[in-house]
């Protein structure tokens, strides 16, 4: 079992993990803003959400941090994880920035 740490500049690209492993997403978030970086696309039958934190910069109070969400790989399978910035009450509106990476998780 491994985890699998991805970043903004990792946006784009394609990913092989395998069963059991731990996807973790970190991107650069400021709540305070109202921007927070929301799921908008995963298959859980090939990752499960499995936890969404918020690690904040050494600032303090209002400044930003990075928003840290994790899957488990539980299936084979291909699946994008889609990820949009955006207003916690818009949910329906474009998204400021978005974040895609693709999973082939291999069968047996």
């Amino acid at each position: 079992m491994a985890n699998l740490e991805l970043t903004e500049s990792d946006g784009g690209r394609s990913y092989s993990p395998s069963p059991g492993d731990v996807v973790v997403v970190q991107l650069p978030e400021t709540p305070s803003s109202g921007f927070r970086w929301q799921l908008d696309t995963v298959d859980a039958s090939v990752l499960a959400p499995a936890g969404d934190s918020f690690r904040p910069d050494q600032a303090g109070l209002g400044g930003g941090g990075i928003r840290q969400l994790r899957f488990t790989v539980v299936g084979p399978g291909r699946t994008s994880v889609r990820l949009g910035l955006r207003r916690g009450w818009e949910t329906d509106g474009p998204a400021t920035r978005r974040f895609e990476v693709a999973i082939h998780v291999a069968g047996d």
